[in-house]
């Protein structure tokens, strides 16, 4: 959904990824902190890529976190349509507590990837992790990187069963926006309860509501929301093409002692085998 408030000051983007999210936890196998990482990181580039040119296809933002927390590199992808898929290196952590910011560290790089693949050259930027948490970090990125005066506020709710609740909400000032009303919208945000505990009782559409009330929200265009979705890109042909890169005298090798290979997608855990002769094949390339 999309919103502006203030007399057109603000623009204001959220999103509901629960099943989204839930469907990540299940997926990769992730422990409630993992999870909670994930879902804040995949949220965050479903919104950002949402923030893109919506008729132009395929356009995709991904977060790439590389802390020293216990969970090591985490990864989220959104796409322009409304699809995201994730990674993380650690899935399950020796950890009890559910602090993200300490999950991922206090020390590292956040990578933001811009891109429109197969064609356009991706935009990438960086900014260091000061370990303030995912939402923290990418409303730095985009204050230092986009020049942008931008809030985020994410949460994901964890039950025994699951995730209960995921969901986060973009805020960002226009350039003719006035000093005292992004003062302003400040104050709310840092009143607001963490948007966590506004979706343990209210749906997203509630708790913008809730965060802006008084401020003037009005809701755009609802042709604007698209359904979201966890979707994985790989192919067989993507899968085939990091073997590419190995030496002729490796895809010999594997071809005749393992009798082939293979591979699995970190992203959504599909297999792809190639056979000896896929190998051998690769090795004619080599021989061109």
């Amino acid at each position: 959904m999309q919103g502006m408030a203030l007399n057109g000051g603000f623009r204001i983007l959220a999103a509901q990824t629960t099943q989204t999210v839930e469907e990540a936890r299940s997926i990769l196998d992730l422990a409630p902190v993992a999870a909670d990482a994930l879902g804040r990181t995949m949220t965050a580039a479903i919104l950002l890529a949402r923030l893109l040119e919506k008729h132009v296809r395929h356009q995709r933002v991904t977060l790439r976190f590389e802390g020293n927390g216990p969970l090591g590199v985490v990864i989220g992808e959104g796409t322009v349509e409304g699809h995201a898929r994730g990674y993380v290196s650690n899935p399950r952590p020796e950890q009890e507590n559910l602090d993200v910011s300490h999950a991922l560290g206090d020390s590292g790089i956040l990578t933001v990837v811009r891109g429109t693949p197969p064609e356009g050259r991706p935009y990438t930027s960086q900014v260091s992790l000061e370990g303030g948490g995912v939402a923290k970090e990418v409303s730095r990125y985009l204050v230092q990187s986009e020049q942008i005066p931008s809030a985020v506020m994410l949460g994901v709710l964890n039950r025994r069963t699951g995730v209960a609740a995921a969901g986060g909400i973009v805020v960002q000032a226009f350039p003719h926006t006035s000093d005292e009303a992004i003062a302003l919208v400040e104050t709310r945000i840092q009143e607001a309860p963490p948007l966590t505990t506004l979706l343990d009782r209210m749906s997203i559409e509630d708790a913008v509501l809730t965060v802006f009330d008084g401020l003037d929200y009005k809701s755009v265009d609802p042709r604007f929301n698209v359904p979201l979705s966890y979707r994985c890109s790989c192919s067989r042909e993507r899968a085939l093409a990091p073997l590419a890169l190995f030496e002729r005298k490796e895809l010999q090798e594997m071809s005749r002692e393992d009798g082939g290979t293979e591979v699995v997608c970190q992203f959504c855990g599909r297999k792809y085998n190639f056979s000896s002769d896929d190998l051998l094949a690769l090795t004619a390339v080599h021989d061109a």
